[in-house]
This record gives C-alpha cells, structure tokens and sequence, in this order.
C-alpha cells in the first residue's frame, strides 16, 4: 500500500489526516494544538474575511446566504454594543438622543409628555439642572465641565434638592499628607464641615464588618444617648437658673439685682478641630496647588460664592495649621501673580442678581454676609 500524499495530510504535523479548516486561510488541520501552531507561526486570526471575492455561483449556495447574513448580523451586533458603551456604561450621549429620529417624532405626535403632564421630557437638560443654573448666576458661581464620559464628569452627582430647595453639592474631600480621597453630598444650606465628619464617619463603617461593625454601632449609640441627655441637663441647669434667681432691688441704690441670661451664638456653634481649604482651579502650571482656608462652619452658598469649581469643589482637610510641600496660600498667589480677587474676574453681574445678593433675599437659600473686606475672598478666613 503506497503512502498518502503530503497534500492530502495537515500542513501543520504531516502526520494525520486533516480535520479542519481555517475561515480566513483555508489552511488544513488534524487538531487544536495544529490550529493554534498555525494561527501562531502564519500571525493569522482565523476570522473570516467578509471581503473576499466569491464568485456568483458560491454565492447562491447555503454557505454563501450564511456568510452574508452573519457578516451583516456581526455589524448588528457591534453597533449595540457601541450604544451601550457610549450610553450606559460611559454616559457619553443621552439615552433619547440615540433613539431613532423617527421614533422620537411619532411621540410627539402622539403628545407623550413627562410624568408632571407639562411638557415632553428634554433630553439636553437633566431634572432641577434649570434651577441649579438660576442659583449658580446668583452665586456667580462658575462650574467647569469635564468631557462627557470622563472620571470626573461621571462622578458628578450634584443635583436639585426639591425638599430643600438647595443644590445637593458633590464634593471631593483630599484627608491629610496621604492625600486620601473620598466623595460626599453637602447641602447648600448647612454648614460644610458637618457633611465632612458625616462623610468620613460613614466611610469608617463600611470598612468594618462582623463583631466590628456591631461594637462601633453600640459605641455610637452610647455617645448620641450620653449627648442628648447631656444637652437635656443643659437646658434644665439653665432653666433651673433663670427660674431660682432671687430678683431682688438694692435699697441703697434702687437697683435690680438680677442680670438675664442670654444665650449667646457661639455657644451653639460646632467645634472643627481639622483646617479646610478650597482648591482653586484655573492656576498656572508652574505654580503649587492653590489652597485658599474656608471656614467650615459657613455653608457652600456662602463659600462656593464667586468662586470656580470644576464639576464640583475639591475640598483639602489636614489636622494641622501647615499643610505639606506642593501647595500655596492664594493670598501667595496673588501676590506673585499680581491678579486681582475672583470677584473682579467673574465681570460684573446683572442689577437684580446685585439687589439679591446685596439684600440677602433669595429664594434659594440663605443670605449673604455683610461688612466683609472687599479685598478678601468670599468664604477666606484669616490665619
């Protein structure tokens, strides 16, 4: 019996009988470690190319119809996961934007309008972004936006609190020298510090678990017990004097021995032991970070006022007065640069944001201070 044919075997081994075939190269193989050898030492993919030229009477045959129709079902394919890309998992473009334009006319025909019943929904404009543009103009407050689909443009959550009537900030807190980054929500209305502590407190809890997790909610419930029944012993020590005190007049001089108490401000303000300070954007690059020292028991509508943030403030907290290399005091800045406060950089603004602010009358949220040094930043504290 004469032996086969080295054509009639695998181009691979010269052993066996082939088996398969490749889709791009129509080269012959007995097995996977053949096909895989192959696919290695001719840099092939094994993937059909759609180009090639059939003659006609390949065409109409079965395998002809199934390389046509997967070749189309494959750009099918890639086109819906381009769209989820773009639109779920990186929010480049808006879900009704990427509808067919079509579809989106036979609904407005049909007169489908948002769950309120007043208008179409708007697929530029995301939910509360009008009234949060009304405060920002007020504010003269500049938000920069990153690329859509980018880190930060991601992570941006700010928003319309309705309940309040406030936009819901997001911010970016950097802790102490190791630069630890955190995200939180801070109200405009209430003091920033106190979303700071919430924030970090929050934090430390999802990192515990088990018996930990279950020993730091019994201390922590130890604590707010022991604060309000200290607060409570406050209020009746208070009470106790104000009602016991002998209101007595002096009969050498006629006058009234008693002296009311009045409660002060300060005693209900909270104690920040950390050092804040706001990053100010726009810098040149041949300069340090810029930091300028905010007073964490004011609120972001009092220290975000003419002031630039990109997509949302960036917060530095540190535990000491001095913070590490790399950085600088604006008031540094503006000396070295000789640039004027932001104030003058934002332009002047229209006559009834002016009367506004100058009144302190919004209907956004809280007023505005009085009295301050014009040469000193909105929100900046004195060291």
């Amino acid at each position: 019996m004469s032996d086969p044919l080295l054509s009639t075997l695998c181009t691979i081994c010269h052993t066996n009988v082939p088996k398969y075939k490749c889709p791009r190269c129509a080269v012959q193989t007995c097995s996977l470690p053949c096909s895989r050898r192959h696919k290695l030492w001719s840099t092939c993919n094994g993937v059909r190319d759609p180009t090639v030229f059939m003659p006609r009477d390949k065409l109409l045959t079965p395998s002809g119809v199934d390389h046509d129709y997967n070749f189309l079902h494959s750009i099918e394919h890639r086109m819906e996961r381009a769209e989820k890309e773009i639109v779920e998992d990186r929010g480049i473009i808006v879900k009704e934007k990427n509808r067919p334009q079509l579809q989106r006319q036979n609904d407005r025909k049909r007169g489908k309008k948002s769950r309120k019943g007043n208008k179409p929904p708007s697929a530029d404009e995301a939910p509360g972004e009008a009234c949060i543009n009304r405060v920002l103009q007020a504010m003269r407050t500049i938000v920069l936006k990153a690329p859509k689909g980018m880190k930060r443009n991601l992570e941006n959550t700010t928003n319309w609190s309705r309940k309040a009537r406030e936009i819901n900030w997001q911010v970016e807190w950097i802790r102490g020298e190791a630069e630890e980054r955190l995200l939180g929500k801070a109200m405009g209305n209430k003091p920033l510090g106190d979303f700071y502590y919430a924030t970090n407190e929050e934090h430390v809890k999802r990192g515990l678990e088990g018996q930990e997790l279950s020993q730091y909610k019994k201390r922590k419930t130890t604590e707010y017990r022991q604060q309000v029944k200290r607060i409570k012993l406050d209020e009746e020590v208070k009470m106790r004097d104000l009602t016991t005190r002998p209101i007595l007049q002096n009969p050498e001089t006629g006058a009234w021995d008693f002296e009311p108490l009045h409660e002060t401000k300060e005693d209900h303000l909270p104690r920040y032991n950390d050092h804040f300070y706001l990053l100010r954007q726009n810098t040149p690059a041949s300069f340090p970070k810029v930091l300028v020292p905010i007073d964490p028991s004011k609120t972001p509508f009092e220290l975000l006022r003419k002031r630039t943030v990109l997509e949302f403030p960036t917060i530095y907290v540190y535990e000491q007065a001095q913070f590490p290399d790399g950085f600088m005091l604006e008031r540094d800045f503006l000396k070295a640069t000789g640039k004027p406060p932001m104030e003058r950089l934002n332009g002047e603004m229209s006559s009834s944001s002016e009367e506004d602010l100058d009144s302190g009358d919004t209907s956004f949220s809280g007023s505005s201070s009085e009295g301050e040094d014009v040469d000193m930043e909105e929100g900046e504290i004195t060291e």
